[in-house]
């Protein structure tokens, strides 16, 4: 069977130079090739016709992390700690992510992505974590820290597909985030939370493949439950 492509949703940068670049971390590719799939990135400057003709030649999509999301598209307060704004890339991810629900395409949404995915389907996120939990978890793990850091555990949900796919009801994740999922719709099922609440990840029950998760699977390739859930999604693009 021909290797599904793969859709991975990018961001801006500038180079030193300080020259515009599209801008997407390497490990969402390498993990997705890795699971046998092609990987094809989305640049956030395609206008609607643009995109949705890339979108339908696509097996699978994969909103990947980044920077924050503008708090006016959840309804949220400005606040000092939001950075990275992007409403090119708002705005394509936000019906990017009503496109694969609508279109039941499967899908992989990590980090900025699982938040993306809530606030197109009606929800809102925390501007601030530390402004609404106790502190006692660091979800936005220290710089100088490596990507692959178990920052803390999370708790799975029994019966999800989630649960199936890791095949642990507790895992150690990585956590670089400090905004998150805050009232979450209908449509949208929790799948994990970490000890103080904050939920972890979510998925759609009736969809084929729709799983959100808060945590950088990508960075944590020696972990044979990470490597199942890249496998999973690519496994489900290939149908």
């Amino acid at each position: 069977m021909t290797a599904p492509l793969i859709g991975i949703t990018a961001g801006h940068s500038k180079n030193k130079h300080g020259l515009p670049q599209i801008h997407l971390i390497r490990t969402y590719v390498d993990s997705t090739i890795k699971a046998g799939g092609v990987p094809v990135i989305i640049p956030s400057e395609l206008h609607d016709q643009a995109w949705q003709l890339l979108y339908e030649k696509l097996d699978g999509i994969i909103l990947s992390g980044g920077a924050d999301m503008d708090p006016a598209t959840f309804g949220g307060e400005p606040h000092p700690t939001v950075y990275g704004m992007d409403h090119e890339r708002d705005a394509l991810e936000i019906s990017l992510s009503r496109q694969v629900v609508e279109d039941e395409k499967p899908f992989l949404a990590i980090c900025r992505g699982f938040q993306v995915l809530n606030v197109a389907l009606g929800g809102t996120l925390y501007t601030h974590i530390d402004d609404h939990f106790d502190n006692k978890i660091q979800h936005d793990t220290n710089r100088e820290r490596p990507r692959d850091y178990l920052a803390h555990e999370i708790k799975v949900e029994e019966g999800t597909k989630l649960s199936e796919i890791l095949g642990s009801p507790i895992l150690s994740v990585n956590s670089w985030h400090h905004q998150g999922v805050k009232d979450i719709p209908p449509q949208l099922k929790v799948t994990a939370h970490s000890p103080d609440g904050l939920v972890e990840a979510m998925e759609i029950p009736e969809h084929p493949y729709a799983i959100a998760v808060q945590w950088h699977p990508e960075w944590m390739s020696e972990d044979p439950a990470m490597n199942a859930l890249f496998e999973s999604f690519v496994e489900a693009s290939k149908k």
